[in-house]
C-alpha cells in the first residue's frame, strides 16, 4: 500500500475515532418568552436545545439569545416556574443565520407534561439581509438529479451552460466553495475541489453575490455545504441504484443502458453521552461516463488511402462502428468518503472534525464522439485524481453572549496522467526496446522512438493504430493549509458584533512532458545509440525546455520529474490568500441592519523579470537568468458591505444590499507552466505579439472586481404559500483578457510601445436581472417550488480568452469597445419542481409512502454570432471545414453584430417515482429515476455558419462537389459530422445537444 493511501486511511480513522478540534459553522436562535394570556415577558425563563448542552435565560424583557447552535433540526424547550413547559420540535438552524422562535407559556399551578408543538419550516427567510438559497436534505432526497453543481443550477440567478456554472451573469470560476466552513475551492483552476456525497449533506447555502463582510474570495457566489452530524440514536442507511439491465449500448425500456452503478452507505449516532459521529461512503461506476446522443453507424469496408505511409487499399483494423447513445472504452470509477465527529468537552467548549476524501480513476478513452480517431487504439492514459480535506474547529463559549471559533484545515489534490504499464517512468513510453522487452507488439513501429503509422481513409481521415504509444505525461499536486478565527458577541440585546479573519496558504507543483518521442530522440539520437551531453545544468534545462525537445513544463519538480524542488524559481508556487473583517449587526425583532468592512490580501507570487523590457538571459542560451526574477507584489483591498432587512408587515420582508467583491483569476493561467514558457515569452529573441498561439505572460494579471446592488421583497401570501422577488445589478470591473503590454517609457523604447502579450485587466461588463421564487409548502400532499430569472448579461468579453484573436501585430486588429450580450447570457431561465406524496398512514396500504417528484427546467437559449458559411478550405481539411471558424476564429467572417443571434429554447423534464414500505425498525424505499423523460434532443449550441444543429453548410457548397464524388465521402461525413457532431465537438470542446434519456432503478434501506 503506497504512502498516499496510508495517509488517507489515517485521516479517516482520525475523523471517526478522535475527538477533534472543530465545530461546524453555527447559527443563532433568538426570541421572546411571554405569558400567553397577558403577553407580559417572563424574565428568567430557561430555554434549552434538546440533545445539546446549549441554552439561555430570558432577560428582563423576556428576550433570549442562544449563540453557536450547530446546524441541524432540533427541539427547543422553554421552562418557567408556575407555567407549563413548552417544547417546539422541527426547528431548523442554518449556518450563519438567525432563527426566530417565540414562546407563549400557559400558567399552571401543578406540574404537567410539556406542551409538544411541531413547528413548520418558515415559509420565508425573515432574518437574512441578502439572497441566500437554502437547500436541505429534505429538499434533496426526493430529487431525480444528483450532484452539487446540478442542484445549485436549479436556483434563481444561476445559469449552467456547457457544464459551467454562472451566477448572476458572472464568468465561470467565480464561485467559492466551502465544506463546513473550510475552503473547498482549488485556486489553480477556480473550481470545486471536493464535493460532499448527496446523502451526507445537511444543507447547502448558496449566497448569490451580495454576501456580508464575513464572506469573500468570490465575485459571483458562495456555496457552503454542511455535512450531516450523528443524531441521538444510531441510524444506518444503504442505497443502491443502477441502469445496468442490458449490455452496454443495448436498450432497456426504450433507453440505452450506460452501465451505471451507485452505492451509498451511511452510519451515524452517539458514542457515549458527549460524542456523536457520522460517516458516509459512496462507490460509483459508469461503463460510459459521458452521456451523448449518438446515431449508430457502421462502416465495414473502409480501406487505407495510402496518405500516411501505409499501402493504399489496406483494410482498416476493423469496422468503424458506434452504437446508439453509448461510447466504448469510457468507464469511470469514483470512491468518496465523508465523516464528522462532534464532541462536547464541556458546556462551554465544543469540538468537531470533518473529513472528506475522493478517489477518481478513468482512462482517457473515447470520451466523446470527437474521440472517433481512437476507436482502434488499445492503449489509453490512466487518469487518477485524489482529493482530501480535513477541517477542524473549536468553539469556546466565554459567556452566554460571547464565543469564539478557531479552525484549521488541510487539503490536498493530486492528478496523474500515465501509461498504466510504465507509470511514472515516462521515458519508457515511446521506446520500442522497452516495449518489446515488456512483451508488447512492436512489429509495425517505424523506429526506436517512432510508432506505427496512422491509418488513413477516404481523404486522410486518420485513425490511431493499435499498439501506438502514449506520447505525453503529466502530474500536478496542490496542498493547502488554512485557518480562521471568528469572535462573536451579543453586545446588547439588539447588537451583535463580529470580527475575524482567515488564511489559505498553498503549495503547488506541476510536471508535464508534451512530446516524449522528441525528448528521447534529442537525448539518445534517432536510433537510440548516443547520449546527449551538456556543458552545464543551465544548458541542460535550456535545451530541454524548448518545444522541439519535449516541451517540459515544471515547477516544484526537477527536470526528470522525479525529485521535488522546494525553493527557488523552479520550486513550487506558493500563493497566499488572507482576509480579515469586522461587522456589526443590529437586530430588533425582524429588523436587521448589517454593516461591515472586509480586508483581502492576494499574494500570488508570480515570477517576472526585473526588467520586463530588457530581461537578462543566460549567456549563449535562450533561457532567462533566474537570479534576475522577482515576485509580484501582493494586492490588498478594503471592501465595504451594507445589508439590511426589515418587515413591512408580519408577512412581508424588504431587504437590500450593496457591496464590493474581489477574486483572484485562476492561477493555472498565470503560472503558465513554469520558467520554460516565461523565458520564451519575455526574451526579445523569442517573444511574440501574436498571443493567439499561447505566447503570453501571466505576471501582469490583477484580481478582478465586482460591485453589486440587490433589492428584494419576501412575501408570505398565506401560511403555506410564499413569493420572493429580487432585482440585482452588477458592475464587473478589471476583468482579464489577453492584451498587449506596453512600455512605460523608462527604458530604451518609447512609451506605449507594444512588447509582449499578457493577461491584462481591460475587460468589463454589466449584469442585471430579476429573480422570482414561488414556494408552496406541502398542502394536500403537494409541495411545489418555481424559480425564474429574467436577466441581461453584457460586456466586452465572455471570458478571458474570448477576444484573444484581437491580439496581433496587425494594425487592423482591435478589441470590442461597446458591450454586447455575452455567450452565457440567457434572458429567461427557470425550474418548476412538483412533489406529490402520501405520508405514512395516508392513502391506505397501496398508496401509503408513494411519491412522485417532477422537475421541469427551461431556458430561452444563449447568444452567438452567425458567421459566413465556408467558401474555401483555407487551413481546414475536408473533414472539419464546416467548423473551421469555430476552431480558429481568425478566419471567421461575421454576418451580423457580435452575439445578435440566439439558440432555441430548451425544455427538460426529470422524474422520480418512489414507494416507501414501513416496518418496525426498517424503512424500505423503492424508486425509479428518469432523466430527460421525453428523450428530448435539446439544442444547446448550433453551427455558427448556419444557425442550425444538423447542417454545418459544407456539403451544400459548390466547393464540396469534388469531395462528394469520392466513394464513401458523403456518407461518412454525414454519419460522423451531421448526425454525430464529430468536427464540432473537436473544434469547440462542447456538444450541440443535451443528454439522452437515462432510466435508473434503486432501493434504499434505512435502519434505526
Amino acid at each position: 500500500m503506497n504512502k498516499t493511501y496510508v495517509k488517507i486511511i489515517g485521516i479517516l480513522v482520525l475523523a471517526l475515532l478522535i475527538p477533534g478540534l472543530m465545530l461546524a459553522q453555527t447559527g443563532k436562535v433568538r426570541g421572546i418568552v411571554t405569558d400567553k394570556a397577558t403577553g407580559d415577558p417572563l424574565p428568567g425563563a430557561n430555554i434549552t436545545i434538546e440533545g445539546t448542552t446549549i441554552g439561555a435565560s430570558a432577560d428582563l424583557n423576556g428576550v433570549y439569545v442562544i449563540l453557536a447552535v450547530p446546524v441541524g433540526v432540533f427541539t427547543v424547550r422553554a421552562n418557567f416556574i408556575g407555567y407549563q413547559a413548552e417544547a417546539i420540535s422541527n426547528i431548523r438552524v442554518s449556518s450563519n443565520q438567525t432563527t426566530t422562535l417565540d414562546f407563549g407559556l400557559n400558567q399552571s399551578a401543578i406540574q404537567v407534561e410539556a406542551l409538544e408543538i411541531v413547528a413548520e419550516r418558515p415559509i420565508i427567510q425573515r432574518n437574512t439581509t441578502n439572497t441566500i438559497r437554502l437547500t436541505t436534505q429534505e429538499d434533496i432526497e426526493n430529487l431525480p438529479i444528483r450532484g452539487l453543481q446540478n442542484i445549485i443550477a436549479l436556483n434563481s440567478g444561476t445559469v449552467q451552460q456547457d457544464g459551467i456554472l454562472h451566477i448572476r451573469g458572472g464568468r465561470g470560476g467565480e464561485i467559492a466553495y466551502f465544506i463546513d466552513g473550510a475552503s473547498a475551492t482549488n485556486p489553480l483552476f477556480n473550481s470545486e475541489n471536493l464535493s460532499v456525497i448527496q446523502e451526507a449533506i445537511e444543507e447547502i447555502q448558496m449566497q448569490a453575490g451580495g454576501f456580508t463582510a464575513e464572506f469573500g474570495g468570490a465575485n459571483s457566489g458562495i456555496v457552503n455545504t454542511t455535512v450531516r452530524s450523528g443524531g441521538s440514536s444510531m441510524k444506518a442507511t444503504i442505497d443502491y441504484r443502477t441502469d445496468d439491465f442490458a449490455a452496454g449500448g443495448d436498450e432497456f425500456l426504450g433507453t440505452t443502458s450506460q452501465g451505471y452503478h451507485n452505492v451509498v452507505a451511511t452510519l451515524g449516532g452517539p458514542l457515549g453521552s458527549k460524542l456523536r459521529y457520522f460517516v458516509a461512503g459512496q462507490y460509483n461506476y459508469r461503463r460510459n461516463r459521458n452521456l451523448q446522443f449518438i446515431e449508430p453507424f457502421s462502416f465495414t469496408d473502409l480501406v487505407d488511402d495510402g496518405l500516411e505511409g501505409r499501402t493504399a487499399g489496406t483494410p482498416l483494423p476493423g469496422p468503424v462502428t458506434f452504437e446508439r447513445n453509448f461510447l466504448p472504452e469510457n468507464e469511470a470509477k469514483i470512491l468518496s468518503l465523508n465523516s464528522t465527529v462532534m464532541y462536547n468537552f464541556s458546556n462551554s467548549i465544543k469540538f468537531r472534525l470533518t473529513g472528506s476524501y475522493r478517489h477518481q480513476n478513468q482512462p482517457s478513452g473515447i470520451s466523446s464522439i470527437g474521440s472517433l480517431s481512437s476507436i482502434f487504439r488499445n492503449r489509453f492514459f490512466d487518469n487518477t485524481w485524489k482529493r482530501g480535506l480535513v477541517s477542524l474547529r473549536a468553539t469556546h463559549l466565554l459567556s452566554p453572549t460571547t464565543f469564539y471559533d478557531v479552525s484549521a484545515s488541510w487539503s490536498k489534490r493530486t492528478f496523474r496522467q500515465v501509461d498504466e504499464q510504465f507509470g511514472d517512468d515516462w521515458q519508457k513510453y515511446a521506446d520500442r526496446r522497452v516495449w518489446q522487452a515488456a512483451g508488447n507488439d512492436v512489429s509495425e513501429w517505424l523506429g526506436v522512438f517512432q510508432g506505427p503509422p496512422d491509418y488513413s481513409t477516404i481523404l486522410n481521415f486518420r485513425f490511431v493504430p493499435p499498439n501506438d504509444f502514449l506520447n505525453s505525461y503529466q502530474k500536478n499536486d496542490q496542498t493547502s493549509i488554512g485557518g480562521s478565527f471568528d469572535f462573536t458577541t451579543q453586545a446588547t440585546r439588539n447588537i451583535e458584533l463580529k470580527a475575524g479573519g482567515r488564511f489559505d496558504a498553498w503549495s503547488m507543483r506541476l510536471f508535464s512532458v508534451g512530446n516524449i518521442a522528441q525528448w528521447n530522440t534529442f537525448m539518445f539520437g534517432i536510433n537510440g545509440d548516443i547520449t546527449q551531453t551538456f556543458a552545464s545544468e543551465d544548458e541542460r534545462k535550456s535545451l530541454l525546455g524548448k518545444g522541439r525537445t519535449g516541451s517540459i513544463d515544471r515547477y516544484g519538480w526537477d527536470l526528470d520529474g522525479v525529485n521535488e524542488i522546494n525553493d527557488g524559481p523552479a520550486g513550487p508556487r506558493k500563493p497566499f490568500i488572507g482576509s480579515a473583517y469586522v461587522q456589526t449587526k443590529f437586530e430588533y425583532r425582524d429588523l436587521i441592519v448589517n454593516f461591515g468592512l472586509r480586508y483581502e490580501k492576494y499574494d500570488l507570487k508570480l515570477l517576472m523579470p526585473n526588467d520586463v523590457e530588457n530581461p537578462v538571459k543566460l549567456e549563449g542560451l535562450e533561457w532567462i537568468d533566474e537570479s534576475q526574477l522577482i515576485e509580484t507584489d501582493p494586492y490588498t483591498y478594503v471592501l465595504p458591505r451594507v445589508n439590511f432587512a426589515f418587515p413591512v408587515t408580519d408577512r412581508t420582508v424588504f431587504y437590500a444590499q450593496l457591496g464590493r467583491y474581489v477574486q483572484a483569476p485562476n492561477l493555472n493561467d498565470l503560472y503558465r507552466g513554469g520558467i520554460r514558457n516565461l523565458s520564451r515569452d519575455v526574451l526579445p529573441e523569442t517573444r511574440s505579439l501574436y498571443g493567439f498561439f499561447g505566447q503570453y505572460v501571466g505576471f501582469t494579471a490583477e484580481p478582478e472586481r465586482t460591485d453589486q446592488f440587490e433589492l428584494g421583497i419576501r412575501q408570505a401570501l398565506t401560511q403555506s404559500f410564499a413569493f420572493t422577488l429580487t432585482t440585482f445589478y452588477k458592475d464587473q470591473e478589471n476583468l482579464l483578457r489577453r492584451d498587449r503590454i506596453l512600455t512605460d517609457g523608462t527604458g530604451n523604447l518609447e512609451a506605449d510601445t507594444p512588447i509582449l502579450v499578457g493577461w491584462i485587466n481591460n475587460d468589463f461588463g454589466t449584469s442585471k436581472g430579476l429573480e422570482m421564487t414561488l414556494e408552496l409548502r406541502r398542502t394536500q400532499r403537494l409541495a411545489a417550488r418555481i424559480n425564474y430569472t429574467l436577466s441581461s448579461t453584457r460586456g466586452t468579453g465572455s471570458d478571458s480568452r474570448s477576444t484573444r484573436v484581437a491580439v496581433s501585430d496587425a494594425t487592423i486588429s482591435s478589441y470590442p469597445t461597446l458591450i454586447y450580450a455575452l455567450d452565457h447570457n440567457q434572458t429567461h431561465r427557470g425550474t418548476v419542481m412538483l412533489d406529490y406524496r402520501f405520508a405514512k398512514g395516508d392513502g391506505g396500504s397501496l398508496l401509503e409512502g408513494l411519491g412522485v417528484n417532477t422537475l421541469l427546467t427551461f431556458n430561452s437559449g444563449h447568444n452567438y454570432t452567425l458567421v459566413a458559411e465556408p467558401h474555401n478550405l483555407g487551413q481546414a481539411n475536408p473533414w472539419n471545414v464546416g467548423t473551421r471558424a469555430t476552431q480558429d476564429p481568425r478566419g471567421r467572417n461575421p454576418v451580423e453584430p457580435i452575439n445578435t443571434s440566439v439558440t432555441p429554447w430548451n425544455f427538460n423534464i426529470d422524474l422520480n417515482v418512489d414507494k416507501m414500505l414501513y416496518f418496525s425498525n426498517l424503512n424500505v424505499r423503492l424508486y425509479a429515476n428518469v432523466l430527460n423523460l421525453l428523450n428530448t434532443r435539446n439544442i444547446i449550441n448550433v453551427y455558427e455558419s448556419t444557425g442550425t444543429d444538423d447542417d454545418d453548410g459544407w456539403l451544400k457548397s459548390s466547393l464540396a462537389t469534388q469531395y462528394v464524388a469520392l466513394e464513401n465521402y458523403e456518407n461518412f461525413y454525414r454519419a460522423i459530422n451531421l448526425d454525430n457532431r464529430w468536427s464540432y465537438i473537436r473544434a469547440s470542446g462542447v456538444d450541440l445537444w443535451s443528454n439522452p434519456r437515462v432510466l435508473r432503478f434503486g432501493i434504499s434501506l434505512e435502519f434505526q
